[in-house]
């Protein structure tokens, strides 16, 4: 966060003693003095991205632009909108003031000014705005950690008794009936309990990764881990799936064994799984699955190939949105599209990122990639 000492203030006048005595004024206090001698050179120094102000200073009467029409095309920029802005001027009369203060100008100093005048509104007005800010975060924390509680404890622990409950009533009735329609509601029941139980996950994971909460974890718990044994871990998790569509896996390695990567290695190894599993599920019985592990500079690269029926051209856009599914009225994918999104926001957390590749017919690579911790 940008303290008062590190502000960058922009003044705007065309008054060149003015221009020269207030930035040594400023400067002397820790702050960053950027100049310009109308509204016009101001924007355009705005816009161009040459000046990044926390606060503007600025005449009204000056040539080109004068001090009201630049304070109208400032807030007219989203991201200026509730910049403190105080005018400067020589306009001292009860009519100027009332009007900069309806436009909605945090402040009015009147010409000519004492250094103390100047610094007391400064300081009053970037006191203020980093008061409302850290309220504003402090605010929106609590708020995500009170969504991430709330889907954690209300999605998860029902789900947990219906399938505890649902597991103990199955071994029960096995015990006392092998009747055929028994065993088939069984299975429906254990089928959609194990969608909703995943549908959970997802969401509770998905709140945790774009609410910050999971980059917190990570700055907090983050351990160094072999990639390969994140790759291992997740074949593991996906073996009775490819086993039980007869699908082989194939893993390539063209990177140190002892290749580490920072993160939490939870997530991480779901992540890597969610893909293996998008592969499993549309590849053809009998196909080959290749995993390839490599180095891109500085970043490991998983890459997993299918050869399964690929994605739609028009569908590629919208694969990392949330609820997103390929040409989903010809299949029944029994899922809510969160996968792939939790994939890329699980990369980009950890400072990497996700790519995907695609043709109808011709299969579909997913490339995960995650910085080295260097050696």
């Amino acid at each position: 966060m940008t303290t008062a000492s590190q502000a960058t203030i922009l003044l705007v006048d065309d008054d060149d003693e003015i221009r020269a005595t207030a930035p040594l004024i400023l400067t002397l206090e820790g702050y960053r003095v950027v100049t310009a001698c109308d509204g016009q050179e101001a924007l355009q120094l705005i816009t161009e991205g040459k000046c990044l102000p926390q606060l503007i200073i600025s005449d009204i009467a000056m040539p080109h632009m004068d001090g009201y029409a630049f304070f109208e095309a400032v807030r007219q920029l989203p991201h200026l909108r509730t910049m403190p802005f105080i005018f400067l001027t020589a306009f001292g009369s009860r009519q100027h003031i009332h009007l900069g203060r309806e436009l909605g100008a945090d402040d009015y100093l009147v010409k000519p000014f004492e250094p103390s005048e100047l610094l007391a509104s400064v300081r009053s007005r970037l006191g203020r705005t980093q008061e409302i800010r850290q309220q504003v975060e402090r605010e929106l924390s609590d708020v995500r950690r009170m969504l991430v509680q709330l889907l954690s404890h209300e999605l998860r622990t029902p789900l947990t008794y219906i399938t505890g409950g649902f597991e103990l009533l199955a071994e029960l009735l096995a015990q006392q009936s092998n009747q055929e329609d028994i065993s088939t509601s069984i299975d429906l029941i254990r089928s959609g309990a194990q969608r909703l139980l995943r549908l959970a996950e997802q969401v509770v994971t998905y709140t945790e990764l774009v609410s910050g909460f999971t980059k917190k974890q990570l700055d907090e718990f983050g351990e160094a881990i072999a990639l390969s044994e994140l790759v291992e871990s997740a074949i593991g998790m996906a073996y009775p799936e490819l086993r039980a569509r007869n699908i082989a896996l194939e893993l390539r390695r063209a990177i140190d064994m002892t290749a580490e990567v920072r993160g939490l290695p939870k997530l991480l190894t779901n992540a890597i799984y969610e893909v293996i599993r998008n592969a499993i599920t549309f590849s053809p019985e009998g196909s080959t699955i290749s995993v390839h592990l490599s180095h891109e500079g500085p970043f490991a690269s998983i890459r997993v190939v299918d050869q399964g029926s690929g994605i739609l051209e028009s569908d590629l856009a919208y694969v990392w949105e949330v609820m997103a599914q390929s040409d989903r009225q010809r299949r029944e994918q029994q899922g809510a599209g969160m996968g792939l999104p939790i994939v890329r926001q699980t990369m980009r957390v950890h400072g990497g990122d996700a790519e995907l590749e695609s043709s109808p017919g011709r299969g579909t690579t997913v490339t995960l990639r995650l910085p080295l911790i260097s050696s």
